[in-house]
Formats: structure tokens, sequence, C-alpha cells
């Protein structure tokens, strides 16, 4: 596995689960991986933080999507978008949480974060098929902040 410096993910295999999500949905999905939150900061607040910085929120369907890992806290976040969340609710956002968490028990935080984006990738192309015209609005690239 290819470790990205200290954080113990293999970015490469994250992006292209990405990539493989965004050739079945309209639906925008990013990957924002840091050691530590900030000090006095919920989990929550900081993906909604995280989310705003990367203007996840503008794109045009209101359906891009955010996992936050704080792997040294041992914490993590999905956030959709209000586009995408009018059709999953809070249920379908725990059960990916559920994913994640099954898997960084076991340090396999690969593994949780792909299996949440093959999860989360189904529910998008249900409700945000691809589109002949689609844009890709946002980049790819998995974000780690050391």
């Amino acid at each position: 596995m290819a470790l990205f410096s200290r954080i113990p993910i293999d970015k490469s295999r994250i992006e292209q689960a990405i990539i493989t999500l965004e050739q079945q949905s309209s639906a925008e999905l990013r990957v924002y991986v840091e050691r530590h939150m900030p000090k006095n900061v919920n989990v929550f607040d900081r993906t909604f933080e995280v989310f705003e910085q990367l203007e996840m929120d503008q794109t045009v369907a209101r359906n891009g999507v955010l996992i936050y890992v704080a792997f040294k806290d041992h914490a993590c976040c999905v956030l959709g978008d209000e586009g995408i969340h009018a059709h999953v609710g809070d249920i379908f956002w725990q059960e990916v949480h559920e994913i994640m968490i099954k898997n960084f028990k076991h340090e396999a935080y690969t593994d949780g974060i792909v299996k949440a984006i093959e999860c989360i990738g189904r529910e998008l192309a249900q409700y945000f098929p691809r589109q002949e015209d689609d844009v890709d609005e946002l980049p790819n690239e998995v974000i780690i902040n050391e």
C-alpha cells in the first residue's frame, strides 16, 4: 500500500474510487484527511467548515458530498449537500459512517473510505445519474492536511 507521508491511506486508490463514482453520477465527492482536528471543534463543525472552504455547496444541483477523517482523533463524518440529503436523509449518512468506523477500528482507513464511496455512489447514481453534458465541478484529489 502506498502511504501518503504519515497518514495511512492509499491516496490513489481513493481517488480511483471517486473517479468511478463520478462516472456513474453527476454528483461531486471529495475526501479530506487530517491527523488532528483543530482544538475545541467537534467533528460535525469541522466537516461543515471544510465543506464550505472547498466550496462544495456551490455545485449546480447541490449534490456534493464530503468525507472527512481526522484519524488520530478517531473522528470521521460524511456531509452531503441539501440536494442529495433531501433524497437520502440522516439514516443513510449514519450507515455510511458505520461502514467507515467498522473498517477504521481495524486500521483499514483506505478500505473504509473506499467502501463508503462505493455505498454513496450507488445512492448518487440513483438520484443524480450522470448526464451526457456532465461537467466535473470539483477536483477529485484527496486532500491531506497534516
